[in-house]
């Protein structure tokens, strides 16, 4: 029955979940009714949670009174998605927009985008957009750059020519060098001491306990590190908090005449 329970069951598992304090308590009737912080409201019969309890779903925290496990936070995860439900699980889907397509996308895939989510004790992002996009847009380039490391053959490569690792400057398009190109200015103008912690979040998706770990670095210290990278890489594509634009992007551009010889400065 926990596997197809209907709208009422999947509601006070929900309410249970979301509410540490909720409980299911047994009734006179036999029935077992949501006590919640919001009010009282939904009730389950007995077959029903016995149901669940076996399922995992439900756990006796006391004679006749039931609360929610942990396992009822996935269970409810997987349910939201029917076509993808453990990844579903595992992460936080949401739709969006990519030329003019809806893609469902996990916020969670990247700690740039988990990041981004969270406030500061003021209310304002822990990340600023602007710094969110330059992480975006240096992964973009490392995507389209084709620079994550191959650990397989290439089978597409040609068979006549003997080559399989298929990662070669001859293989790479025009658009895949430029991004390459703009990768590595990306990386010189960060500086060596900034640009390896920002290419493990950025585009290897490492979490930051696991930048401390591998760097030995004190604990909580890679979100100073990496907010000052992204300030730096940031600074390099031209983006700030407001949209001001690189330094010099207002002078005039023209086609010069035969005679014509740019300013040296």
């Amino acid at each position: 029955m926990a596997k197809h329970p209907g709208p009422a069951g999947v509601a006070i598992i929900a309410a249970l979940s979301g509410d540490p304090t909720a409980r299911l308590v047994a009734g006179e009737d036999g029935n077992f009714r949501l006590a919640a912080s919001g009010g009282h409201g939904g009730f389950l019969s007995a077959a029903t949670v016995l149901s669940y309890r076996t399922a995992g779903l439900l756990g006796e925290i006391a004679p006749g009174m039931f609360a929610a496990t942990p396992a009822a936070a996935a269970w409810l995860k997987r349910r939201a998605d029917g076509e993808r439900p453990f990844r579903a699980q595992h992460g936080t889907l949401a739709e969006k927009t990519n030329g003019g397509t809806r893609v469902v996308v996990d916020l969670d895939e990247s700690p740039i985008a988990t990041l981004a989510r969270r406030v500061g004790k003021g209310g304002e992002p822990w990340l600023k957009p602007h710094a969110v996009e330059a992480a975006e847009r240096l992964r973009r380039d490392f995507e389209i750059g084709r620079l994550q490391p191959q650990v397989t053959a290439n089978w597409s490569a040609s068979v006549s020519n003997g080559r399989r690792a298929g990662d070669g400057l001859a293989d790479l398009t025009d658009m895949a060098l430029a991004a390459r190109l703009r990768f590595d200015r990306a990386m010189r103008a960060v500086g060596p001491e900034l640009s390896g912690a920002l290419a493990d979040v950025c585009c290897f998706l490492k979490g930051l306990e696991t930048l401390e770990r591998e760097r030995l670095w004190p604990a909580r210290s890679a979100k100073l590190v990496l907010r000052i990278a992204l300030e730096a890489l940031a600074r390099h594509y031209g983006l700030t908090a407001t949209a001001t634009g690189r330094p010099g992007s207002g002078k005039l551009r023209h086609w010069g005449a035969d005679d014509y010889r740019p300013e040296i400065a």
